[in-house]
């Protein structure tokens, strides 16, 4: 897990000075409110894995293994056949271009969105 917490955080700070640099060079909000966004999941995703996998001891953390020893090794849960992802997609796409059209149009998507999370999640523990 610290090589997904390494890559994901760094990428995620690469994403705030980007977007920091965006807007002192053009001072143009929807694209600094959008790059902060990446800024944001990347943070997200990298301190959820350092809070909720912690524990976990993936064979990419471990610098002397055999990529071949390994082969097979369960990684966890995976909804393949869930409409869910797509939706959610979706969601974020209602959501982005509610922020530059309609303020209307980010709320709808960020319901959807926070919906289709919830049903993920909830299909997820089931499986």
């Amino acid at each position: 897990m610290k090589s997904f917490v390494g890559l994901f955080g760094i990428a995620s700070l690469f994403g705030l000075a980007i977007a920091a640099s965006y807007w002192f060079v053009s001072r143009e909000d929807a694209g600094t409110v959008l790059l902060g966004f990446m800024f944001t999941a990347l943070a997200f995703a990298a301190g959820y894995a350092l809070l909720a996998e912690r524990d976990a001891n993936l064979a990419g953390d471990n610098p002397d293994v055999i990529s071949e020893n390994v082969a097979g090794e369960e990684l966890g849960i995976f909804t393949t056949e869930s409409p869910y992802p797509i939706l959610i997609a979706m969601a974020t796409l209602a959501v982005l271009t509610g922020v530059l059209w309609s303020p209307l149009l980010a709320f709808a998507g960020l319901a959807g969105m926070l919906l289709c999370f919830w049903r993920l999640g909830a299909e997820s523990s089931r499986a």
